[in-house]
């Protein structure tokens, strides 16, 4: 009898084990469900609900972008497309509708343009996230050391795998530093988007210091530091000052 109740009690939690794994795959389908219903306050809540469980990947943060963005929440749709854009940088998709979402913005802040020749130097640093460059640099290592390794037994090709290797090795420190410079951007340099209507900007973390100026809903920014419930903010050299943490989602 013994074992009997022991053999319904493991099959019980084998079923249960079942049903959770299959409970983000559902709540998924719920949401694309409603998003496709027109609901789209029900199917954000539901892929945040999803993200709140770990399940998070780009195709859930650009549908959850389009669901804020379909409730006009110009905020919220342009935290969600850039956190899309984080894991998956060359989604066209993701980049239109942020550039989309950005265009109905009250803030116009000027975003300087690096140069067609920059771009394409820069071409690496933008199409890659950290998981893509770790890679990279992984593989232009192994290729240095088996070239390197090769070279020893065909002493007649030396000359052309040494070139090779000093390409791959240039190839090498350049993905390195890229490599080195987006970690450092992802976990050093914090950005928010402003989720309020508008919030005003102060000099200090408090509302009787003095009003600097004023961001509406959308306004990207670079968090500077916290301190009682504020964040201290910059858009640039000038602009500079401390809002509310609330009215700010970071990405």
């Amino acid at each position: 009898m013994k074992k009997f109740i022991l053999f319904v009690i493991f099959i019980s939690f084998i079923f249960i084990g079942e049903g959770r794994a299959q409970a983000p795959k559902e709540l998924y389908v719920k949401a694309n469900a409603s998003y496709e219903n027109e609901d789209y306050e029900k199917a954000a809540s539901l892929y945040e609900n999803l993200i709140k469980a770990d399940k998070v990947s780009a195709e859930v943060f650009y549908n959850l972008g389009n669901s804020y963005f379909k409730s006009k929440k110009i905020g919220k749709a342009i935290v969600n497309y850039k956190r899309a854009l984080r894991l998956a940088p060359r989604d066209r998709d993701a980049r239109g509708n942020l550039s989309l979402a950005r265009s109905m913005t009250v803030d116009k802040i000027d975003r300087p343009d690096k140069g067609f020749l920059i771009k394409i130097i820069l071409l690496p640093y933008a199409t890659m996230n950290i998981n893509h460059l770790t890679i990279l640099v992984s593989l232009l290592y192994l290729a240095i050391v088996t070239l390197l390794a090769v070279s020893i037994f065909f002493a007649a090709k030396r000359k052309v795998l040494f070139y090779t290797v000093w390409v791959f090795a240039a190839a090498l420190i350049i993905s390195s530093i890229f490599l080195a410079a987006k970690i450092h951007g992802e976990n050093s340099i914090k950005h928010a988007v402003v989720i309020s209507e508008k919030v005003d900007v102060r000099s200090g973390p408090k509302e009787d210091y003095l009003l600097q100026f004023t961001l509406h809903e959308g306004a990207e920014v670079r968090l500077v530091k916290e301190s009682q419930g504020w964040y201290e903010i910059d858009l640039s050299k000038d602009l500079r000052g401390w809002l509310p943490k609330d009215s700010v989602e970071a990405i």
